[in-house]
């Protein structure tokens, strides 16, 4: 090649030179697009690459092949199945059978769905006739599928609570149908698109220990991938009995490690339900609830009983849920309200000569216990004090973000307590009890030793007493926090006005005292003057979530960031929830009298696809979702290939 000729660096092996400069421009823009320029770049990029085995070994090119085509189609295979246990777990649908023999009539929902669908798709049927390594029909393949997506769902959730600015957490207990005690966690944050989010982490068995540490360290280890230490701003612990006394050590644990983790009483979670709940701690009011609840199991799922109900004029009893908001003031309304009708309907029930003898039994029990001193005494004892309760819980939820509003009606009930811790008052319920009733003197000699030794009026009168006391002593420490969180009027639309004509110094100092490290204080001032002067940031929009999205979309999140996180704080802060119900209710369904021996693991990982049903069905609309299942699942090692080489 003559040495005034240039060439192209990538086509030097398979072109000439090129003599002609002064056209150099646009020949060299007509070569750049040539098939033989673009295959010279492409040959260069991959020189070196390629795989020496399969350049120099075309066999080990066509194994690898195989393989990769193997691995396609159990990948395939795989995502029906993960379709199927998604599909089950959603619908909280069981997924063995007591016998999933080939003669078998029903093989439990697992395997029957599977072997409908393979009627009708090539890869289920190809796999379940030529397959002798996986079929993916055990128990073990079952479980490992369930804690599969279960564990794809909660990477989700801590993905964004890790994009969330905070988070906080709820937490309960109750006792499954097998006496477990269940501990479930919900955490609620607002997501990257500005909207509030409460998701559902799981359950987990407190049965050996339901002190403050105990559930401590199972919160510690269990919450330690969601970075609460730096994130979590609220620990609501909605009523639990198994912690009323040893709530405030919780929290103090808990905000030790956390120090933003500040305790929320859930102003949804019904006040005389925790006040009911605390009192428990009193034998006598332990079971007095539980005698109470009876009432409404007698009367649900039967037609026949409930007639006589009404044939005598009385109210329907709530249904039997002893963890939704008002089932105890309802109860103890309806039944103070129906005394004379209820007993009269035991009666007609006893008389009915068609009753069979558990229901004979049952009633004779109730009519006992209605006639009983102690039992009706402690009714209308609580009778007139969550008529009061009712009345300040829901103006307190309505308007939850007017903190001196809802500080002065706490006080106001406080006060209304202690007015009816007099004698004037016991008299008046003692009174009224003895008029119902027989005379506590003539009830046979039934109580513990001590009790027999006192006088029944000074012994009921402690009683009363000390029911008032425990609620005198509950309120203030659920409502401990309440001036610590002034902020919350920062964001309340119905003061904007005021707070332009004169800034709201002390709530704002507040904020500062509680959160100050998460905010730069100045420009969070300047964008709360600007919003309080700003007709058009106000707009008509009444809902804390409205204006979370309002700012998301119009992009304010970034010109007032200091503003949108604090809109974020108090939305996650959360007074108005109460997820926990909905995962009890779901640990009921799944955990019924057919499922009692389902594993705790196993158990959680439904809840959770259950709960999160609408998560997991936006989740199978990604690209990869199936990848993401099968990352995790290929996490124990399987026989058959699942991994492309």
């Amino acid at each position: 090649m003559p040495l005034d000729e240039t060439i192209s660096r990538m086509c030097c092996l398979v072109k000439g030179g090129f003599g002609d400069l002064s056209n150099f421009d646009r020949a060299y823009k007509r070569h750049e697009k040539s098939n033989e320029h673009v295959s010279a770049c492409a040959r260069l990029s991959c020189m070196g690459r390629i795989r020496v085995e399969h350049a120099i070994n075309e066999g080990a090119r066509i194994q690898v092949a195989k393989h990769n085509e193997i691995v396609k189609q159990n990948r395939a295979f795989l995502n029906r199945l993960i379709d199927v246990t998604s599909l089950l777990g959603r619908q909280e649908l069981s997924f063995r059978g007591h016998d999933e023999s080939s003669e078998s009539s029903n093989k439990g929902n697992y395997r029957e769905f599977t072997e409908t669908l393979a009627k009708y798709d090539s890869v289920l049927s190809t796999q379940f006739e030529s397959s002798t390594v996986f079929s993916g029909m055990s128990h073990t393949i079952q479980n490992d599928l369930i804690s599969a997506l279960a564990a794809t769902v909660s990477d989700q959730i801590r993905d964004e609570i890790q994009d969330a600015p905070f988070f906080g957490w709820q937490v309960d207990e109750t006792t499954d149908i097998s006496c477990r005690a269940q501990l479930s966690v919900i955490v609620r944050y607002v997501e990257s698109a500005g909207r509030i989010q409460e998701r559902f982490i799981g359950f987990f068995d407190v049965s050996g220990g339901r002190d403050a540490q105990s559930v401590f360290e199972i919160l510690n280890e269990n919450m330690q991938g969601y970075n609460f230490k730096d994130k979590l701003v609220a620990q609501t612990y909605d009523g639990a009995a198994v912690m009323a006394s040893d709530l405030n050590g919780l929290q103090a644990k808990v905000k030790a490690i956390a120090p933003s983790a500040m305790f929320v009483h859930c102003y949804a979670h019904r006040l005389n339900l925790v006040l009911s709940q605390g009192a428990k701690c009193l034998p006598e009011c332990r079971i007095f609830f539980a005698s109470l609840s009876g009432f409404a199991t007698f009367f649900s799922k039967s037609t026949k009983k409930t007639s006589f109900l009404e044939s005598a004029g009385c109210s329907r009893l709530p249904r039997n849920a002893p963890t939704q908001w008002n089932f105890t003031s309802r109860i103890v309304s309806t039944v103070a309200n129906n005394y004379d009708g209820l007993l009269q309907t035991f009666e007609n029930i006893i008389a009915d000569t068609t009753m069979d003898d558990d229901t004979l039994d049952c009633a004779k029990g109730f009519v006992r216990k209605l006639e009983d001193f102690e039992f009706v005494f402690m009714l209308y004892t609580y009778e007139q004090i969550f008529s009061e309760t009712d009345v300040v819980f829901d103006i307190v939820q309505q308007r939850a973000m007017d903190v001196l509003y809802c500080k002065n009606r706490i006080e106001s009930l406080l006060a209304f307590v202690k007015e009816k811790r007099s004698e004037g008052a016991f008299q008046a319920i003692h009174a009224k009890t003895a008029d119902l009733t027989s005379d506590p003197r003539d009830e046979p000699m039934r109580k513990c030793r001590l009790t027999q030794l006192q006088d029944p009026q000074v012994r009921y009168r402690n009683l009363y007493m000390a029911i008032l006391d425990n609620i005198l002593e509950q309120i203030p420490r659920r409502f401990s926090n309440l001036e610590s969180m002034l902020f919350l009027e920062l964001v309340n639309p119905g003061k904007f006005d005021d707070m332009r004509q004169v800034f709201p110094e002390e709530a704002f100092q507040s904020v500062l005292k509680s959160y100050g490290h998460h905010f730069d204080s100045g420009r969070l001032r300047s964008e709360l003057q600007v919003l309080y002067s700003d007709q058009d940031l106000q707009g008509n929009r009444g809902k804390l979530c409205d204006y979370l999205v309002f700012l998301k979309d119009m992009e304010l999140d970034s010109a007032m960031p200091q503003l949108y996180k604090l809109f974020s704080l108090v939305a996650t802060i959360g007074a108005t929830s109460a997820g926990v119900e909905r995962s009890f209710s779901c640990l009921k369904r799944l955990k019924s009298y057919t499922r009692n021996t389902m594993g705790q693991g196993r158990l959680s990982n439904l809840a959770l696809l259950a709960i999160e049903r609408t998560l997991v069905k936006s989740l199978e609309k990604t690209p990869s979702w199936y990848d993401r299942v099968t990352d995790h699942f290929l996490e124990k090692e399987r026989r058959a290939e699942f991994t492309f080489k």
